[in-house]
């Protein structure tokens, strides 16, 4: 998203745009954008200074880290820039909406607090019943310790 300096007003500028998720390289083997990212910037310039309201929202969908299943996500973050603007003729918020995306990742996709996970030994969901297995009791409890 850039922005020519010149064109914020006393009043100030809003932008809206759509951006493709891979044209911000926001996609991850676990995580992807399933639309595109809807984003809002309000700017106001104070002699050499620029601030920017940022609004980024659109649907992710995530792997459960535990049982493997896609699921939706619905991802909706604000954020505040200032930005010394001397010298400059345009300002780029690309990099800096980027990195404020990725920064909300779950570090862990789950698809539900309560997700059962994938069964040792046959490999079936959990969340959709007992398959009959009954796992390694050793295995369960490093599973259980390592919080997956």
């Amino acid at each position: 998203m850039k922005i020519k300096i010149n064109d914020i007003s006393k009043e100030g500028l809003t932008i809206e745009e759509k951006q493709d998720a891979g044209a911000l390289d926001l996609a991850r083997d676990d995580l992807k954008f399933v639309t595109p990212v809807s984003i809002t910037a309000f700017l106001t310039r104070d002699k050499d200074e620029v601030y920017a309201h940022v609004t980024a929202s659109g649907r992710i969908e995530a792997i459960c880290g535990r049982c493997l299943a896609a699921y939706p996500i619905d991802f909706s973050k604000e954020f505040d820039f200032s930005y010394d603007i001397k010298g400059k003729t345009v300002l780029d918020l690309t990099e800096d909406i980027r990195q404020e995306i990725i920064l909300e990742y779950p570090i862990k996709p789950l698809c539900r607090e309560s997700c059962k996970g994938l069964c040792q030994v046959c490999g079936k969901s959990l969340n959709d019943g007992d398959c009959g297995h009954k796992p390694d009791a050793q295995k369960w409890n490093e599973i259980k310790k390592s919080g997956n």
